[in-house]
């Protein structure tokens, strides 16, 4: 597969589970708020928008990991920088991080987020971790019945 169908191909994904966090996200906010969930001004096309971004920006730097000449700690923070600087931008212009409430709740939800995407990232580590795994366990199968 070549390199941009590879981005494109985790860009989807990226996109599939940041939309999915945020629907969450909005169905957990309209709970708390009673069912009331106002959007005016284009705010759910400006939200979702967002959230594609977001998504893109977490998932498409993830090619840097095919790269056997850096050190996986700059990997990992070169793909969680850039994803973390966009959804830091993004949440501040769409008002998912409101200043007006004081920063000390913007440094909760900022934390909350980095959580959630290390949280997302340790999923795909395990599962990648398992598939090669049991990649590694078949060749030496194979190489055993030859």
């Amino acid at each position: 597969m070549t390199l941009m169908k590879r981005i494109i191909n985790n860009s989807i994904q990226g996109i599939k589970i940041s939309c999915m966090i945020y629907l969450i996200g909005n169905m957990v906010f309209e709970y708390l708020n009673h069912g009331t969930l106002i959007m005016e001004n284009w705010a759910f096309s400006k939200e979702v928008f967002s959230a594609v971004l977001i998504g893109i920006a977490y998932s498409a730097p993830t090619e840097i990991y095919r790269n056997d000449s850096l050190p996986f700690p700059l990997k990992f923070l070169f793909h969680m920088g850039i994803g973390t600087t966009v959804y830091l931008i993004v949440g501040f212009r769409v008002g998912w991080i409101p200043v007006q409430i004081g920063w000390g709740y913007c440094i909760l939800i900022i934390l909350f987020q980095l959580f959630v995407a290390v949280l997302i990232w340790l999923a795909y580590a395990c599962h990648f971790y398992k598939l090669a795994k049991n990649m590694n366990e078949k060749i030496l199968e194979k190489e055993k019945e030859s």
